[in-house]
């Protein structure tokens, strides 16, 4: 974007902005206000507001390698102390109102297009926004070059829509735990654990994390190794799309084989978030709001239709079959904002036993998405 105040190609200004935007999401989580928002949503909001107030770009190089590399940097750094044990146990129930939230983003799609029509290009959308709402933007693009748009030119308004509406989705799920009649609809003992412990630790000021600066540069070093190994045996198999997968099936066996040294490791989860919030500054200063009202007002009105009938689905079918609002919402979140958003949300709100389940359900959902989406791509043709 022209005319921004810190220019596209200024990486240490640009570093210094989502840094610092990922800082002001941390404190505030320590603060109550904050925390009743979520660092989550205050990191995509004002990275967003900056890059609308043309203070920082829409887009920049920079951006495109934090997009590139830092979730799978990140990954292996929030499941080092992963317990296979557990893992069945906490996914398994995730799992079902995971599924549920994918058949809620389908028929979302479904519905959404019996009311617009997008003439030859109908079947791509179908395909890239069901594949958007259920794994990412990797799989957004793999649909779309499955079968290109016959207008170049509808790519940049798809991406503005998916990135306008998908901040929406983040933003409406991570805060309906905060909204009163919501937890009386849906319990949640998750949560009320969690506000417990958290108003605990606001009174006494809470434990700092142990600073060890071996078992922190030893975690990096060794998140860096996995994902080298996981890239390079993912695109020895020509599977690069799959990395992900990889990493994270390497990062549970490091997890599994060493869990002493694992749970001993003090720092790794911290420089994990870290990564994830300058992840998500990144999300919202990509969101050109000038963009979207320009030319994507359709494909907005058909995305909104989508996570519309998404939430309805799984907040309804998860009220019926008695799940956890605090279960509900990181399922919803992995569904349709991924890994990178569903595993913040769990760690920052202090729902520790999530973490994993939504890193998998995530993972589970880049893993699928591509399949469904060109499925749907094929019904629509």
């Amino acid at each position: 974007m022209h005319g921004a105040l810190i220019g596209a190609d200024d990486f240490f200004g640009l570093s210094a902005i989502l840094f610092a935007v990922a800082a002001f999401a941390f404190w505030a989580d320590t603060k109550r206000w904050g925390s009743r928002i979520s660092g989550v949503v205050l990191a995509i909001l004002l990275a967003m507001g900056l890059s609308n107030l043309r203070v920082i770009p829409t887009a920049a190089p920079l951006y495109d390698d934090i997009l590139k590399y830092i979730i799978p940097f990140a990954i292996p750094l929030l499941l080092f102390k992963a317990n296979l044990h557990r893992i069945v146990k906490e996914s398994g129930r995730m799992l079902i109102i995971f599924g549920v939230a994918v058949a809620g983003t389908i028929l979302g799609v479904v519905i959404g297009l019996a009311f617009m029509d997008f003439g030859a290009d109908t079947p791509s959308f179908a395909g890239m926004f069901s594949a958007t709402y259920i794994g990412g933007s990797l799989n957004f693009y793999s649909v779309e070059a499955a079968r290109p748009l016959s207008d170049p030119s509808l790519m940049a308004a798809s991406v503005a829509a998916d990135a306008f509406v998908g901040t929406i989705f983040i933003i409406a799920v991570v805060g309906a735990p905060s909204l009163p009649f919501m937890r009386k609809w849906i319990p949640s003992p998750i949560m009320d654990a969690a506000e417990n412990a958290g108003s605990a630790a606001h009174v006494g000021g809470g434990a700092r994390p142990v600073i060890d600066l071996v078992h922190m540069s030893g975690a990096m070093a060794l998140s860096l190794a996995l994902c080298a190994v996981g890239f390079g045996l993912a695109n020895a198999l020509g599977a690069p799309a799959y990395a992900i997968l990889i990493i994270t099936a390497l990062a549970l066996v490091v997890a599994n084989l060493f869990p002493k040294r694992m749970t001993a490791l003090s720092g790794d989860m911290e420089i994990g978030m870290i990564a994830i919030y300058v992840f998500l500054a990144v999300i919202g200063a990509a969101s050109d709001l000038r963009a979207m009202v320009a030319s994507a007002l359709p494909l907005v009105a058909f995305a909104l239709i989508i996570i519309t009938v998404h939430l309805a689905v799984v907040f309804s079918v998860g009220k019926l079959l008695k799940f956890d609002l605090a279960e509900i919402v990181v399922a919803s979140n992995a569904c349709g904002g991924g890994v990178a958003t569903a595993t913040p949300l769990a760690a920052g709100r202090g729902w520790s036993d999530l973490v994993t389940p939504a890193i998998l359900c995530g993972t589970l959902g880049n893993a699928t998405a591509t399949f469904i989406g060109v499925a749907l791509m094929r019904l629509y043709a």
